[in-house]
């Protein structure tokens, strides 16, 4: 589907980077606005669609008709981060492997010592204390690793949503309206 490229004039400009149509960027409207705030580039209001995630425009609320399809996998490019937001990341997962290979281990040392004590027949206060610390140890880091999936499995959306193709297409024309025309006198025009 070809976006409807209105012909524009020679002073009509991207409401988005203010330049003029091109033959390799042409302009097109993509909502229901008017006059100098008609026309945008495709590549603008796409760049526009990724940083602000809406998918209607601000001014006039029309729903942006849109495609939008995932590159392949090998082609997604690097989600871009900050700096602060790169090392966040890498500490958390470096903190999260530790946290649950220091859990795991723990609870292992516990249950096997444990299902000594059990075997043995000694069920005396150790037992017991052992018990509730591998329930908590359990509990703790089940909610540990729920929060930090959560946030990892945001991440990869969010790099999802960068890697996606956004093709707007153009806004169809409103019906002509016309007062006093019956449907069927409007059919015969």
């Amino acid at each position: 589907m070809e976006p409807i490229i209105t012909p524009v004039s020679s002073a009509d400009v991207c409401r988005i980077c203010h330049c003029e149509s091109e033959p390799n960027a042409p302009l097109i409207s993509p909502c229901r606005c008017s006059g100098t705030l008609k026309f945008v580039h495709q590549s603008c209001l796409q760049q526009w669609i990724k940083s602000s995630d809406t998918r209607f425009c601000e001014l006039c609320k029309y729903n942006f008709r849109m495609i939008t399809k995932l590159k392949p996998f090998v082609k997604w490019n690097k989600l871009e981060m900050t700096a602060v937001e790169r090392r966040k990341v890498v500490c958390t997962v470096t903190f999260h492997v530790v946290a649950v290979t220091c859990v795991l281990w723990s609870l292992y040392v516990l249950i096997e010592r444990t299902t000594e004590e059990v075997r043995a027949g000694v069920l005396e206060w150790p037992f017991w204390t052992k018990l509730v610390v591998v329930a908590i140890g359990s509990t703790g880091g089940l909610v540990f690793m729920y929060v930090q999936c959560k946030m990892y499995v945001q991440l990869c959306k969010r790099w999802r949503a960068y890697n996606r193709v956004i093709y707007v297409e153009g806004c169809p024309a409103l019906p002509p309206i016309h007062k006093g025309i019956t449907s069927a006198e409007t059919q015969l025009l």
